[in-house]
């Protein structure tokens, strides 16, 4: 039985992904987003402009994996967003982006753990690098999976960055601010060295739990 396309929902792909580009987060070779909703995947498809993209072009796959809708292939990372919805149950949207300052710490390991910004700690606690995965297989999410389980942001070794959330607005939103806090911290440094906030409200807000 076939089931219905929700084109509200590519509308917002659409959206999301001509915000992303306009924020010079996504280009035609990187990034990939995706809903999850009704028991479809619905994601971006492979190597097309975010600012072109219509409703024609978005690619839904159904349960078995069939692709049911869109005129060109689905992106290279479609396993590793399928595998991010089946690995938390409390998600309905993921990114899968390049940003230039959040991907130069996954090509040099580094997670983003600093103390001295209480957003850092609010909005992500911190965010770790996964071990480098071969992109497009699973091996990539097979790497991230121990620490998205933990967190909503994590730097995909060597490669970039995933972001979730319960909307894609949100999963954005995560890309856009972690992208200009590891701006920050890179000035910082430059200015440095950085100060730590006082260890009771670095206790207090690790203590928070993450919205997603």
């Amino acid at each position: 039985m076939s089931q219905e396309i929700n084109y509200d929902v590519i509308r917002e792909i659409i959206r999301v992904s001509k915000a992303m580009e306009a924020a010079q987060l996504v280009n035609t070779y990187e990034g990939n987003l995706s809903i999850k909703e009704g028991g479809l995947l619905y994601i971006t498809p492979a190597r097309t402009r975010k600012s072109t993209l219509t409703e024609d072009l978005i690619c839904v796959i159904d349960e078995e994996g069939r692709q049911i809708h869109g005129s060109k292939k689905s992106s290279s990372e479609t396993i590793m967003h399928k595998r991010s919805y089946e690995l938390r149950d409390d998600i309905t949207a993921a990114i899968h982006c390049h940003s230039p300052y959040l991907t130069a710490h996954a090509m040099c390991h580094i997670p983003i753990s600093a103390k001295c910004h209480p957003e850092i700690l609010f909005h992500f606690k911190d965010i770790p690098v996964a071990p480098y995965g071969v992109p497009g297989t699973a091996d990539i999410i097979d790497q991230a999976a121990p620490y998205l389980k933990e967190r909503n942001l994590v730097l995909l070794g060597n490669h970039g960055v995933l972001s979730v959330g319960s909307t894609l607005e949100k999963a954005f939103q995560r890309v856009e601010a972690a992208e200009k806090m590891a701006k920050q911290l890179f000035i910082a440094k430059v200015l440095g060295p950085t100060v730590d906030i006082p260890q009771s409200e670095i206790q207090r807000l690790m203590a928070r739990p993450l919205e997603v």
